[in-house]
């Protein structure tokens, strides 16, 4: 065989147009009966044309491994058999003179063998008129054997080894690339000797020099990029520590309480109305689209976003604080309460109010204010009340009761400082009394850094172009359909940098079936005991004296003086959300928590759809329209799409548009009244300005903050599985300072008890029960159920007996000892000896401790203790001994020496010498 083809068509044009005979082909006859002797020694022959006259000696059988020798034991044309041969040994041959058959001595093996057909047992040459490409043929005698492999052949045709020429592999540059081409065109020509930049040769051989160098540098790139140590590119970085499980992040936009000014009640700011930063020279309302408005972006002003529609009233816009007719007042450190001078009705649990001191305490000047005290708080709770006694205290006395209205807000927005509401000035200012030294900013609503494009065009999806070639080296007639390469859509964003934000942090807890008589006690605002049982029955147990005040059509929020829920009426249920989240924490930087603000919108065929961002595609469906952003180390975004296995691929001839966000990071952090333009058409919205500076803008995780943290990904915890691993889990939770865990056979399965001290030693209660559930989930190993509770306190007795320096008030020293030994805080800001936090699980309270905190105390000569011990229990020396009292492993030590709880603690003091 010299050639091996495809296409045979040799047989087929010499059969219909030529003169010449030839062999058609070869079958074997198998009666495949076992142990019939004549199996496999009959060969039909069939020719081109009627079959000459040939002899047995003429045939020639070769090939085969083991059979090597087939011998012929006579021919004959299929219509003229031998004497003794049946004649239904050629039945089914047609025409019968254009077959010979062939008895053989033997069968051959299960290799291939090789009829020839020859002029003469000592010719190689075919008999005359003969074609001499079809006067042989291959076959085997066991195609009718079974077999598991396929009677196709397969023929090799390697490439022949090539004489390399000697070249300089380490070239690498441009330089380097043109040296190598001109030393190797001058062993092929060495007749061509020039080197003038101008000739043809020249051209190109520098010319092939820069592409080669530009190569160079993608294979350079994709080494280096394959590493996480190594790789340049954020996209790598990303991906790198993706597989480590090490989520980077790509900053977050920075958000601000904003005060808006109307002048009317009941005036809705839409969700992504803009804010601006202060330009000169510009109305604080402008109209959008106005040549105003495009001057002021022109500016470079940051551009802040409200976040969600909020409704204003005009009296809130600055309220007063009602001390009940005393002087010289104080909200103190930790105040959770306050009072304001009138009724409110539309101020509802889950606003947010700005508290601001306006002018300085000591001079009474605006200039003298402290910017410093100002704070946001979401309240929790409000009551409209009365003084019955108000009227005395007003400039021209009466006797009627003045309206009031008491406020409660979440306590993880405690004062952090001392809040002055009225002062008497010193001396040199005339020793006035003002008593509007702070005040109460309503209408504050919540935006956040980031401006918005509409409808940007991003192009179409490709059509596919490239396929892919079969490579093997295996010989087969079979041609394979070419693998097409879908198209690469990678589009990138025209502006940058992309908004990441926070998720808007209101908690859903669950939803049940609204009845009529709760949408009756909704719509009316009043107690329900349906209402109270269906929240009841999910863990949320009111006060009787709970309220209802509605916020908007099908939104009320419910409050009890404790906790604030929202609920939102829809599709014949009332889903339910908790404001757990405090005004403290809504600005508080979480980056690893923000979201690429983008929404992709596509249209295939005629038929829109919508696409969402997601950080990964790993938990994506083939179906699902999601998609990735991929930001550069210069704020470029570029989007990436699913593979119809992880996430859906777009369709070719698929048209995108991009709605998105620019503005993240540092940028927005801006100073506090840095806002001063409001960017709308209602006449209504008059100014804004936002009270706080703005928090929480945080730029993107640096390369070498991925390179060093991403390796060390994979060794935290992310399931529980011992008790100590519920605890540590459990202490991720910003809320818990010590948890404990113990596990207990409950008869057929282990139940975790979870004990939580929380931070300030606020209440185990249901609702943060179901929080810290939700936060433990998806760490929980199944099979396993969790029960939460509180510590166990102990309470302590503490005695001493204190001498006070000879200088000193005895009261003034009692007085701070008591506030060094108390729950609270001290003038400095730092926790008091016995503050809740000061003390978790299993912690012993140290004799020394006591000692150096009460000699600390200015006019403290000297100290000497006389009880140590729990509280309630038979005297105990041993403590006072020992110097340490010890808690069990569940407990924690207390000491409130509260009059109205005696049994959480008691601090005896006992005060000699002194004044």
């Amino acid at each position: 065989m010299k050639y091996y083809c495809c296409d045979q068509r040799r047989l087929e044009i010499v059969k219909l147009h030529g003169t010449l005979n030839g062999l058609e082909y070869l079958e074997v006859h198998d009666s495949g009966l076992a142990g019939d002797p004549m199996r496999q020694l009959t060969l039909f022959l069939k020719f081109l044309r009627p079959v000459p006259v040939l002899s047995a000696d003429q045939f020639r059988i070769t090939g085969g491994e083991r059979v090597k020798i087939v011998g012929i034991e006579w021919v004959a044309v299929a219509d003229n058999l031998p004497a003794g041969e049946p004649p239904a040994l050629v039945d089914g041959l047609a025409p019968l003179n254009e077959f010979l058959v062939i008895r053989t001595q033997s069968y051959g093996d299960f290799s291939r063998y090789t009829l020839s057909l020859v002029s003469s047992p000592s010719s190689e040459s075919p008999p005359a008129g003969f074609d001499p490409r079809l006067s042989e043929i291959s076959f085997s005698f066991k195609v009718q054997c079974e077999s598991d492999f396929d009677c196709a052949s397969s023929i090799s045709c390697p490439s022949p080894p090539e004489d390399r020429p000697r070249l300089d592999y380490l070239a690498k540059d441009y330089a380097s690339f043109r040296r190598l081409m001109l030393d190797r065109l001058h062993v092929l020509m060495p007749e061509w000797q020039g080197r003038n930049p101008a000739d043809i040769g020249v051209t190109l051989v520098e010319l092939l020099a820069y592409v080669g160098d530009q190569l160079s540098y993608q294979q350079d790139a994709v080494a280096t990029e394959a590493y996480l140590g190594t790789a340049r590119k954020r996209t790598s970085l990303r991906r790198h520590a993706r597989l480590v499980d090490y989520a980077v992040h790509e900053g977050c936009n920075a958000r601000a309480w904003v005060r808006v000014f109307v002048n009317d009640n009941g005036v809705t700011i839409p969700a992504r109305t803009s804010l601006l930063t202060r330009v000169a020279n510009m109305p604080d309302r402008l109209v959008p689209g106005s040549d105003q408005w495009r001057h002021a972006l022109a500016s470079g002003v940051e551009v802040f976003e409200t976040i969600e529609d909020t409704l204003l009233y005009q009296a809130h816009e600055r309220m007063v604080f009602y001390t009940w007719g005393e002087r010289e007042c104080c909200l103190p450190k930790g105040a959770k309460y306050a009072t304001l001078l009138g009724h409110f009705p539309n101020l509802k649990a889950g606003d947010v109010l700005v508290f601001a001191e306006e002018r300085g305490p000591r001079t009474g000047f605006v200039e003298d204010a402290d910017r410093n005290h100002r704070w946001s708080v979401r309240l929790v709770d409000v009551r409209l009340s009365q003084d019955p006694s108000g009227g005395l205290f007003l400039p021209i006395p009466n006797n009627n009761p003045l309206d009031v209205t008491e406020i409660h807000w979440a306590e993880e927005d405690a004062l952090p400082f001392p809040l002055c509401l009225s002062t008497l000035t010193d001396h040199d200012h005339g020793a006035i009394f003002l008593d509007e030294i702070s005040a109460v900013y309503g209408n504050i609503v919540l935006a956040d850094h980031g401006r918005t494009l509409t409808g940007e065009a991003l192009g179409q999806v490709p059509a596919s172009y490239l396929t892919v070639a079969s490579v093997t080296d295996e010989l087969s007639c079979q041609r394979p359909p070419l693998k097409t390469i879908p198209p690469r859509f990678r589009p990138r964003l025209a502006e940058r940098p992309l908004t990441h934000a926070l998720p808007l942090a209101t908690m859903p807890l669950f939803s049940f079936t609204a009845t009529a008589a709760i949408e009756t006690a909704l719509q009316t605002r009043t107690y329900a005991p349906a209402l109270q049982h269906a929240l009841q029955s999910h863990g949320i147990v009111l006060q009787a004296s709970f309220v209802v005040v509605q916020g908007g059509d099908g939104v009320w929020s419910v409050a009890d003086g404790k906790h604030a829920y929202g609920l939102h009426l829809a599709g014949g249920d009332i889903r339910v959300t908790a404001f757990t989240v405090p005004a403290r924490l809504m600005t508080v930087a979480e980056p690893r928590r923000a979201r690429p603000a983008i929404v992709l919108a596509s249209e295939y065929q005629g038929i829109p759809a919508t696409w969402q961002p997601r950080l990964d595609l790993l938990a994506s469906d083939a179906n699902v329209n999601e998609f990735v952003v991929e930001s550069e180390q210069d704020g470029t975004a570029f989007l990436r799409f699913g593979d119809d296995v992880h996430g859906k691929r777009p369709d070719s001839g698929t048209i995108f548009t991009a709605t998105y966000r620019i503005g993240n990071g540092t940028s927005g952090n801006i100073g506090l009244e840095s806002i001063a333009h409001i960017v709308s058409n209602d006449a209504r919205l008059l100014r804004a300005t936002n009270p706080l500076p703005a928090q929480g803008g945080t730029e993107p995780e640096s390369a070498e903050d991925i390179k060093r943290d991403a390796p060390e990904a994979f060794r935290i915890q992310e399931r529980a599985v011992t008790p100590e691993d519920y605890a540590e889990v459990a202490e991720r939770h910003p809320s818990v300072q010590r948890a404990a865990a113990t596990f207990r056979w409950t008869g057929s399965w282990y139940t975790v008890f979870l004990t939580v001290d929380r931070k300030g030693g606020a209440e185990v209660d249901a609702v943060y029960e179901q929080t810290l559930r939700d936060h433990i989930e998806r760490y929980r190993m199944a099979g396993y159920d969790l029960e939460i509770d509180g510590p166990r306190y102990i309470p302590l007795e503490l005695s001493m007996t204190v001498c006070v320096k000879p200088d000193y008030f005895r009261a003034d020293v009692r007085a701070a000892l008591m506030r060094v030994f108390s729950r609270g805080w001290l003038a400095d800001g730092s926790r008091a000896l016995f503050h809740p936090d000061q003390f978790t699980f299993g912690q012993p309270v140290y004799l020394s401790r006591l000692y150096e905190a009460a000699q600390s105390v200015q006019g403290v000569a000297s100290v000497a203790i006389t009880i140590f011990q729990q509280l309630r229990t038979p005297p105990d020396p041993k403590p006072l001994e020992d110097g340490v009292l010890t808690v069990g492993r569940l407990e924690i030590a207390r000491l409130d020496n509260d009059p109205n709880y005696p049994e959480r603690g008691v601090l005896k003091l006992s005060m000699g010498g002194g004044k």
